[in-house]
């Protein structure tokens, strides 16, 4: 048997998804059978799997070590030691929050392809300063709060406890953030201007389409405005304030409006990105995550313009480093 004490980073969840947390590998309905069994009780109880666990709870499994090592990951820690000398742009950090500025061609979080992402170097990162130890924490493993596209750069969110993973989750769900980025498009959109609509994506291209109107009762409403900062030879610098937070938003929404980003593979212009490929070697999409705003936190976290980006605004005649009040 083996007992474990709740503490602050497994409380305030239920019963069902701390265990399936803990063991990964069981199936929903073997565990909701143990507890039914009571070869897993709470508190030495038989307890239903909607339980909300508490601190100072106590937990106890009646399985062999064994058999509980092999219900877990078993390539957490493997996978944390491997990336553990990648440097990482950090941002902001304290003991509750790490905050990094994401690069351009990297994961923000793993995906089938098996790539190294960021959220694998920032759990490899806050593994070898002591802040994380993966195998210590039952359940928590930190995760990416927020989410950029592979090659878009920018500010991300990294919660080290689950309390802050909480809250964070909930100020972006309650729409208490604010989040600014800036873009290279072609075109002369207005000098400002907001563009509403609805979002629908397929799965199996992960790519999105853009309507004025729902098509289905899936479409996602999806909603910015931005500011023209200049033009220059038929290209314009956008600082965009995003009003929520789809997948590929900024990229679809533009280029609906004939105003694609530079360098987007999916969504922009193929004959113009080759040529900004040969003549200034851009490989990804000239969108970044400036600043991500917490309300309730009172802190507005800025991430610097990528040197890539940099060079195409020198290169076009803007200027290099731009503020939010721009």
């Amino acid at each position: 048997m083996k007992e474990i004490i709740i503490t602050e980073n497994e409380s305030n969840q239920r019963l069902d998804r701390f265990l399936g947390k803990l063991m990964p590998q069981a199936s929903k309905g073997f565990l909701q059978k143990m507890l039914r069994k009571k070869r897993i009780k709470l508190n030495g109880q038989k307890s239903d799997p909607n339980t909300m666990i508490t601190l100072g709870d106590k937990l106890q499994i009646y399985f062999s070590e064994e058999t509980i090592l092999g219900f877990r990951q078993s390539d957490k820690t493997e996978k944390t030691a491997k990336n553990r000398n990648v440097p990482l742009a950090v941002i902001y950090e304290d003991k509750d929050l790490l905050v990094l500025n994401k690069p351009a061609e990297l994961l923000t979080q793993p995906d089938k392809t098996g790539e190294t992402s960021l959220i694998d170097l920032a759990v490899a990162y806050l593994t070898e300063k002591g802040d994380y130890d993966p195998i210590e924490n039952l359940t928590f493993t930190p995760a990416c709060a927020n989410r950029l596209d592979k090659n878009t750069t920018g500010v991300v969110l990294v919660p080290k406890n689950f309390q802050t993973l909480q809250m964070v989750n909930e100020a972006i769900r309650e729409d208490a953030t604010k989040k600014v980025y800036f873009a290279m498009v072609l075109g002369e959109p207005p000098e400002k201007g907001e563009i509403v609509g609805y979002l629908k994506k397929d799965p199996e291209t992960n790519t999105v389409s853009f309507s004025e109107e729902p098509t289905s009762d899936k479409d996602k409403k999806a909603q910015l405005s931005y500011q023209n900062l200049g033009v220059r030879s038929g290209y314009s610098l956008l600082k965009i304030t995003l009003g929520t937070g789809r997948s590929h938003q900024i990229r679809v929404q533009l280029s609906a409006m004939g105003y694609p980003i530079l360098g987007d593979p999916k969504y922009g212009n193929r004959r113009l990105n080759i040529r900004l490929y040969e003549d200034f070697g851009v490989r990804s999409q000239l969108l970044h995550s400036a600043s991500f705003t917490l309300i309730p936190m009172n802190k507005t976290f800025v991430a610097p313009l990528p040197p890539a980006f940099e060079k195409i605004l020198r290169s076009f005649g803007f200027k290099a480093t731009l503020t939010l009040e721009a």
